[in-house]
């Protein structure tokens, strides 16, 4: 999905729909910092258009990045995947 403001991309996003769990699964969501309310309108505009009937939204990892997950907690998550590290020796 995308958002456009006088023929200029200002946002996207790109998911997909797990049918196991009903779940939308959001991989990547970028906007234009500088327009406020833009991260907020490509995420509910997405759902609303692709997946509108799905029970669960899984937002995907956080990287680390503190402001992100700020932003993350906000959509009160029910839970959380457990993540693990792999090394070769």
């Amino acid at each position: 999905g995308g958002v456009f403001i006088d023929g200029q991309l200002e946002a996207f996003t790109i998911g997909s729909y797990n049918p196991i769990e009903n779940m939308a699964v959001i991989h990547i969501e970028k906007a234009n910092p500088d327009i406020k309310g833009l991260y907020q309108f490509i995420n509910q505009q997405f759902l609303v258009h692709e997946f509108p009937d799905v029970a669960l939204v899984n937002r995907e990892d956080y990287v680390g990045m503190e402001g992100l997950r700020k932003a993350k907690m906000s959509y009160n998550p029910i839970g959380f995947a457990r993540k693990y590290m792999v090394r070769e020796r």
